[in-house]
């Protein structure tokens, strides 16, 4: 069940901040524009599952422009608002309305009049030199809500079912994947995770039923455990679910002249129309399977089975950056840390 969300909790000054009007659109679509650059070097590096996730993210966003488009009886009469500290991403709240109008899509675009007697009716009022206010708001509003209605919008949490890859009866052994997303309430980033794991032949398999894996993904939203925490806890508690490797994509955090930026991006980002968008992989994996087998277990046939899992890895780090910026920081992040980083050139070509 998900959580009602107090919408006046994300309008006070330390958790967000509110944009111009005129800075809305040039905003988002810059936003866009790293979103789409970021899916373009996971696709070439062979990423694409993820990429797919980050199209979802740039669709949703696109959807957030064409809303803050609207004129006429739909304009919105609050500024978009973002997490300038710690996202540069819009808030819950903006993807809480925008869920909000998509319940509203269907029945909305039975009253519009279709997209063709809209544009008639635009090219008659020009060609007779009349104001086309009227077709104007209604070929927006239709827009926004054909949009809204083809669109799958980001989600606070989303769990995907699992999916089998295999099955070792020698080992007597099933092998599944599972993907969930969330968007962090501490950091407000979206965030992709993938787990490998295997299941005990002796349970039922998870086509059938899941239980047992839906509450530590949802957790996960909070961002209160990390993942090496969220793979130990999910091998204790289920005896015949054991991970064997869980990625974590974070996209995010994008920064611009806007957000609210450390000393050392603020020194880079010199020009206002720059920006740049990180995005980390962390990964942990179980190092080897300790087994335990009491005598009683010997004389059941049972086997306890847990695995051991590494550090945290997250050494993974890139960053989509103008070129300049790339010239100035070479293979580090603005701390100095090793990074990846994809130089877009002014043509859009993508270096790197």
């Amino acid at each position: 069940m998900e959580k009602k969300i107090d919408l006046d909790q994300y309008m006070t000054e330390e958790n967000c901040r509110r944009l111009e009007q005129n800075q809305i659109k040039p905003y988002l679509e810059n936003l866009n524009s790293k979103l789409m650059q970021l899916s373009e070097v996971l696709t070439r590096e062979m990423d694409e599952f993820v990429s797919q996730y980050i199209s979802v993210v740039k669709d949703t966003i696109e959807c957030l422009k064409l809303k803050h488009e609207l004129s006429g009886p739909d304009k919105v009469d609050f500024s978009l608002t973002i997490d300038p500290t710690y996202s540069g991403f819009p808030t819950v709240k903006d993807f809480y309305l925008l869920e909000k109008d998509k319940e509203q899509a269907k029945a909305t675009l039975k009253i519009l009049p279709g997209k063709k007697r809209i544009i008639d009716s635009l090219r008659d009022a020009v060609l007779k030199g009349k104001p086309a206010t009227e077709a104007q708001i209604q070929l927006k509003r239709r827009r926004y809500y054909a949009k809204l209605k083809r669109t799958n919008l980001l989600k606070p949490y989303h769990l995907n079912e699992p999916k089998l890859v295999k099955v070792d009866k020698q080992k007597r052994k099933r092998y599944y994947t599972l993907e969930w997303s969330c968007i962090e309430t501490g950091s407000n980033m979206p965030v992709f995770y993938r787990m490998y794991f295997t299941q005990n032949m002796s349970s039922s398999p998870l086509e059938n039923t899941n239980a047992g894996l839906e509450t530590y993904p949802m957790m996960t939203r909070y961002g209160m455990m990390n993942l090496r925490t969220i793979a130990q806890k999910i091998d204790i508690d289920n005896a015949d679910i054991h991970p064997r490797l869980i990625n974590k994509y974070i996209i995010g955090p994008y920064h611009n002249s806007v957000t609210k930026n450390c000393q050392e991006l603020d020194d880079i980002l010199e020009d206002e129309k720059e920006s740049v968008l990180k995005f980390t992989v962390e990964a942990v994996a179980s190092q080897y399977t300790r087994t335990n087998k009491t005598v009683w277990q010997k004389i059941l046939g049972r086997v306890s089975e847990k695995e051991v899992f590494g550090p945290i890895d997250d050494s993974d780090r890139r960053m989509i950056a103008p070129f300049k910026i790339k010239q100035k920081l070479g293979d580090k992040d603005e701390h100095g840390k090793k990074c990846k980083i994809y130089a877009v050139t002014q043509d859009g070509g993508i270096i790197g």
